[in-house]
């Protein structure tokens, strides 16, 4: 083939291939989303599986055009209007389309009007739902029932909603109040008057505890057949539960003649021996979610209590039984290393209990929420110790303590520190040896978390080290983490050292004999210091 012949044959190409573009422009209006907009007008495109609802897609979309048009010529940033399918029909029932998609191909269909009609159109239909909608609100300030106030204000707030309407329609035909914002204000005056409470306060509850909720007015009169939105969910905190941040249970109550209605707590498993927290609200924006007004009012009207479910507190709190009477304290006569301040002696002490093991990050995570605490420890953010099975650590004496106090008033029974002696009888169980389990080195066995233990380098779970108990079965009393004790060897009335024991996991093997002791500061926190309680009996 020529050279010449080559070059027609391309030119021919070109041009067949320019005529095909101009003539798929020029007959894009077969396409309806692809019509030229022109000023002056309203436009709305839809598609759907039928011709009919693409037809009312697209009268959706139209009127939706043309609602937020008219707000955003006022409020530049507002959000894109919707309405619903009654209202876009009794807008547009009669209106007729523009362009339509070939036959054969999938239905679609664009529709136009002028925004003088629309206008027209508009006006009509807002004065037709201002008179209809405007009188049952003037009407809403003799209701006294506050449930019918409220029923009949939300649904004037739904009404107003579905029509596309909150954001435009005015209280009076010439007004600029919005008829939303009148009866908003109506619906935040009347909720004022609600008091709701809870049955059951922050602490303990048990599978045995019953909840529910009172609904009433500042004067007790109660506020009956009212519906209510009921949340559990748990805190995000420390917990050795095995799910750790399971689905939030949602349900709705209904107030009975007296005000109240019962609670059913969650029924799933992770539900259980974990910090919970129940919050209820009026259910204002279930009526019409769109509102933020209304999500204001129930945040503003909502209780809420933090709960710790235990099936079984005692087994929640293990501990042993330590009797009264005398014991040798110090160091035992074949530890070689113990040192002057170790000096042995003879201790009496009256009968107590005490903890199996070092508080953990659950429960004192379970404390912080209960109390609804401001701050946690230094390290509950740190991963290497904030498990919630790990000895907590970073806490003072005074946390310590405080901890006791609200342990002592869920329980009924009186918590405290031990002090240096009870703790060191304890860790004995009535045998005269240098560690809790025998006289051998922590390092022959791998019986404790000290430095160079080979299986950690951040405190262990609690319990880790079985070979680590001793008689009575308490685990812990050598390594992972020193103990605060109640005492001191400070004649200085004023000091803030207190006596730790046990060791941790940064100290040598030396460090884990009973007898050993420091002497640190009470008033500060250390990543290696935690505690464990005795229980008076």
């Amino acid at each position: 083939m020529s050279k010449s012949m080559r070059r027609n044959r391309f030119a021919i190409l070109l041009v067949s291939v320019c005529f095909a573009l101009v003539g798929g422009i020029a007959f894009a209006k077969t396409s309806p989303e692809l019509v030229k907009q022109e000023d002056g007008f309203y436009y709305g495109f839809g598609k759907g599986a039928t011709a009919e609802e693409a037809s009312l897609d697209a009268k959706r979309d139209l009127v939706s055009s043309a609602l937020t048009a008219t707000l955003r010529a006022v409020d530049a940033k507002a959000s894109r209007v919707t309405a619903s399918d009654e209202s876009v029909k009794a807008r547009l029932g009669d209106i007729k389309p523009y362009a339509e998609a070939k036959k054969g191909s999938s239905p679609a269909v664009t529709y136009r009007i002028k925004i003088t009609d629309w206008d027209k159109k508009e006006k009509v239909y807002a004065d037709t739902l201002r008179a209809g909608l405007a009188a049952r609100v003037d009407a809403l300030p003799g209701k006294l029932n506050f449930s019918d106030k409220m029923t009949e204000a939300l649904a004037v707030l739904a009404a107003l909603d579905d029509a596309g309407e909150t954001e435009l329609l005015t209280a009076q035909p010439a007004g600029t109040e919005l008829l939303s914002r009148k009866v908003e204000a109506i619906c935040a005056d009347a909720s004022k008057a609600l008091v709701l409470t809870l049955s059951v306060k922050d602490g303990f509850i048990s599978p045995a505890s019953k909840f529910s909720v009172k609904a009433a007015d500042p004067s007790g009169n109660p506020v009956s057949g009212f519906t209510l939105a009921v949340t559990w969910e748990t805190p995000s905190l420390p917990t050795d539960a095995a799910v750790t941040d399971p689905t939030p249970v949602l349900a709705t109550v209904r107030t009975d003649s007296l005000g109240s209605a019962d609670i059913d707590y969650p029924v799933s498993d992770d539900y259980r021996n974990r910090p919970v927290t129940l919050t209820v609200t009026t259910a204002f924006s279930s009526s019409v979610p769109s509102s933020a007004a209304l999500k204001r009012l129930d945040a503003a009207d909502a209780v809420d209590a933090c709960y710790v479910h235990f099936d079984d507190v005692n087994n929640a709190f293990p501990s042993v039984s330590v009797p009264a009477g005398e014991f040798n304290a110090g160091a035992v006569a074949q530890d070689t290393r113990a040192g002057r301040k170790e000096a042995a002696r003879v201790v009496t002490t009256g009968s107590y209990a005490i903890d199996v093991g070092p508080v953990t990050n659950a429960r004192y995570a379970a404390f912080l929420h209960a109390t609804r605490a401001e701050s946690v420890p230094e390290y509950f953010d740190n991963s290497d110790y904030n498990q919630g099975n790990q000895p907590v650590v970073g806490i003072s004496v005074k946390d310590a303590e405080a901890y006791a106090d609200w342990l002592s008033a869920q329980t009924g029974s009186k918590y405290r520190l031990p002090t240096e002696e009870e703790w060191e009888k304890a860790a004995r169980a009535g045998k005269e040896t240098i560690y809790p389990w025998g006289d051998d080195s922590p390092a022959d066995s791998k019986n404790a978390n000290y430095k160079g233990n080979g299986s950690f380098d951040t405190p262990s779970p609690a319990g880790a080290f079985e070979s680590g108990k001793n008689d009575w079965g308490l685990v812990d009393m050598a390594g992972n983490v020193w103990e605060w004790t109640s005492s001191t060897h400070s004649e200085d009335t004023a000091s803030t050292l207190r006596v730790v024991k046990g060791g941790s996991w940064m100290d040598g093997p030396t460090e884990l004999r009973i007898s050993n002791f420091r002497d640190i500061d009470g008033e500060m926190g250390y990543p290696d210091v935690g505690f464990r309680l005795v229980k008076e009996e």
